[in-house]
């Protein structure tokens, strides 16, 4: 695997992330978006993204019997 892969895999998967916070955020602040665009971006929307990222690597590593 290249370091353009690795990188590209982890770009993706923390978008998509971010997406999936911002969803919860929407769903949270009665469906205002600028609202859940504020509450977005705060540090722990931050930490929640890292960890869904994470968490989704550690899933792929997993399933495809990666010894750490």
């Amino acid at each position: 695997m290249t370091i353009s892969f690795i990188l590209g895999n982890l770009l993706g998967r923390a978008l998509v992330s971010y997406a999936i916070v911002w969803a919860v955020c929407v769903l949270a602040c009665r469906f205002r978006w600028r609202a859940a665009w504020r509450s977005s971006v705060r540090w722990y929307s931050g930490l929640a993204v890292l960890v869904l990222t994470l968490l989704g690597m550690g899933g792929t590593l997993v399933r495809q019997g990666a010894a750490l």
